[in-house]
């Protein structure tokens, strides 16, 4: 599984998903599991996308929630062309990375985990709400990749009889 967090960290909580990947990266992870800093790297994340089968988003994106808020998107979920659900807040998101990744035949399972930023004004660091609920996501981080690898396990012996 490849974990990219994405964002501009000098943009307030629009860098959330860096923060969460490297202090994500900070701990022991399963083996194959690979923590990628995607930082505004924009539609370059499709290059990361062709190596991957699986791949979890970590990103800042406005949906209408508290600051703060977390929520679980299935890939197929988060389209451009519904920004009420989920919109990144920076240029080409991932989003418009998925669509085009899938235009092109890249198509990894994908989750992503959407932040609701509080603040998106430019300065280093993360809103008080966002920065107090960090370890929330990190958290949140590792039990979608520990779901992702038990659910990886279980359909490889094949079903129960």
């Amino acid at each position: 599984m490849l974990v990219i967090g994405v964002g501009n960290p000098l943009r307030g909580d629009d860098g959330v998903g860096v923060h969460v990947a490297r202090e994500l990266a900070q701990r022991p992870l399963p083996e194959g599991v690979e923590v990628l800093d995607g930082g505004t790297e924009g539609l370059d994340l499709i290059f990361h996308l062709e190596a991957a089968e699986r791949v979890l988003f970590i990103d800042a994106a406005e949906m209408g929630c508290p600051p703060g808020e977390a929520q679980v998107f299935d890939g197929a979920q988060v389209t451009s062309n519904v920004p009420a659900r989920f919109s990144s807040t920076h240029g080409f998101g991932v989003a418009e990375v998925l669509a085009l990744a899938r235009s092109v035949g890249v198509a990894p399972e994908v989750t992503v985990l959407g932040i609701q930023p509080a603040s998106l004004t430019a300065g280093d660091g993360l809103s008080a709400e966002v920065a107090a609920r960090l370890t929330q996501y990190v958290d949140l981080a590792q039990e979608l990749i520990a779901s992702d690898r038990e659910r990886a396990v279980s359909g490889a012996r094949g079903p129960k009889e």
